[in-house]
């Protein structure tokens, strides 16, 4: 007899690698993602020249001050997405933490499930106290994963972006270390399980967004 649960699409997060700098420049070319997504490069640039701004993230020793992951979707492991922490202060226990999820992929919740495997890895990995997200204003589908996974507002900068003629506000939202196991715990179970982003080859446990394991 065949059973009814629902079956889940599983997406990979695996270490960026510097084969996937094209897959990156070419998103980076869509210029109303890029002008969303990097304050810094306002106009698309060539593969070598990411490249370049990448291999030194990439290839660093430890104690790193950045680690960056690329989701693969499930049947031919093409690149969906990547994310990461960057500027990493360990003395401070502080981190940042972007993420970027191709026109493709939308509409899946991997941003969500994205943004709690960054806490987790934040927190319960790397041992910081506090994660940051800075995006424009109108950029509201990182206003709502932020919302949803707990981080709230602590500030502006107003006018601090240009892009396509215009300057917005930057707003900057936060979440700490203790404010976020006590949330995810909600998180855990309101996410339906219908996609899983789990890190490595895993699908249960801590690794995974949802995660099989029961609730803390």
């Amino acid at each position: 007899m065949g059973s009814d649960a629902p079956v889940s699409t599983l997406f990979r997060l695996r270490p960026l690698a510097l084969a996937d700098i094209s897959t990156i420049a070419g998103w980076y070319e869509q210029i109303d993602d890029l002008a969303m997504f990097h304050q810094r490069m306002p106009i698309p640039l060539p593969a070598d020249a990411i490249e370049a701004t990448w291999r030194a993230s990439i290839l660093a020793p430890e104690p790193r001050t950045s680690y960056w992951f690329i989701i693969e979707e499930p049947d031919h492991h093409d690149p969906v997405g990547f994310g990461g922490l960057e500027e990493i202060n360990y003395a401070h226990g502080h981190c940042i933490a972007p993420f970027f999820v191709a026109r493709s992929a939308r509409g899946k919740g991997l941003a969500v499930r994205l943004r709690a495997m960054q806490l987790d890895l934040a927190f319960d990995q790397l041992g910081l106290a506090r994660l940051t997200s800075v995006f424009r204003e109108d950029n509201t589908g990182s206003r709502r994963v932020n919302e949803t996974c707990g981080l709230r507002e602590e500030g502006r900068l107003r006018s601090a972006w240009y892009a396509g003629g215009c300057r917005v506000d930057v707003l900057i939202f936060g979440i700490l270390s203790d404010e976020w196991r006590e949330h995810r715990v909600g998180l855990r179970r309101s996410l339906s399980r219908d996609t899983i982003l789990a890190l490595g080859h895993g699908t249960a446990g801590s690794l995974s967004w949802p995660d099989t394991a029961p609730a803390e």
